[in-house]
């Protein structure tokens, strides 16, 4: 099983002011259905509000493969909006709405060795949320699960606050990293790969999948240092394309069953079949309005 942890939204979609679509969205939501349409075994966790938005999602999801069994559906409260601006390139600027005040209830799900989770997103540093966050990390690491963990932050992130000390736990509990250019920035001031792995030595994150838009994607290993090519396509909306991305490394990783003690010691094929193949969902997202792998993707492959 493929275990994802994050937030739930409906992502509202304008481009030069006017209203383009409506997405059941959310960084670890796009992953969890990307991954069901590629068919693997899959649960979600998340919260959503008891309206018309909420039953949106969650029927969504159960059509798309995913398991909402640990998805907290609120009273009395409203699901989430993110109203997403596209700008010239078709790159998004957010703003949010959310109302939930509760702290979200850990899920009582048993993980073994053979399962994986995702951590992605400001969700993965939010206070309310912690300790259902430190919950599954500690069943992760006692399970020894494979965690691939994607901060996606695009702001600036102080040192001395809160977020930063479960930055590090994150950190600390991850297996794979995935770490944008704007990321290595944001995170730790640092603007290459190189030197976003020398930051991550700090925590003993052996393997670091780093992305640059519609520039090289380069893995780090304890192994080896190896680029993978992106090729140019016509971008619709990069909403989504990160979070795809994941979900066609976790694929991968699930495909051929790579175990925590494998990690470090992960060969070149894998990530010359791996890379490539998660470079194609995302473009494939990239080239669409919607925030998952079109289904006629899934259907070509």
């Amino acid at each position: 099983m493929i275990y994802t942890l994050g937030e739930t939204v409906i992502d509202l979609i304008f481009k030069n002011m006017q209203p383009q679509s409506a997405k059941v969205g959310g960084s670890a939501l796009n992953t969890s259905v990307t991954l069901g349409r590629l068919g693997d075994s899959v649960s979600f966790i998340s919260e959503v509000g008891n309206d018309d938005f909420g039953n949106w999602c969650l029927s969504f999801l159960r059509e798309n493969g995913v398991s909402t069994d640990y998805v907290v559906c609120y009273e009395n409260k409203k699901t989430s909006l993110a109203l997403a601006f596209l700008n010239e390139r078709n790159d998004a600027k957010y703003q949010f709405y959310k109302e939930f005040s509760e702290s979200l209830t850990a899920n009582d799900s048993t993980l073994c060795s053979k399962d994986y989770l995702l951590l992605s997103s400001s969700f993965s540093l939010n206070e309310r949320v912690r300790g259902a966050v430190c919950s599954m990390l500690r069943k992760a690491m006692d399970a020894n699960v494979v965690v691939l963990y994607d901060p996606n932050m695009r702001k600036p992130l102080s040192k001395t606050g809160k977020s930063y000390d479960f930055l590090k736990e994150n950190l600390t509990a991850a297996d794979i990293t995935h770490i944008s250019d704007e990321d290595g920035i944001a995170m730790f001031g640092a603007k290459t790969s190189d030197e976003v792995y020398e930051c991550l030595k700090e925590w003993n994150v052996p393997v670091l999948v780093y992305t640059q838009n519609s520039r090289e994607v380069v893995v780090k290993t304890p192994l080896f240092t190896k680029e993978y090519a992106v090729p140019e396509i016509k971008v619709v909306s990069t909403i989504g394309a990160g979070d795809t991305f994941n979900a066609g490394l976790l694929h991968m990783l699930h495909k051929y069953g790579i175990r925590k003690d494998q990690i470090k010691t992960i060969s070149e094929n894998f990530f010359d079949e791996a890379i490539p193949f998660a470079i194609r969902c995302a473009g494939a997202v990239c080239q669409s309005m919607d925030n998952y792998v079109p289904k006629e993707f899934v259907k070509s492959l």
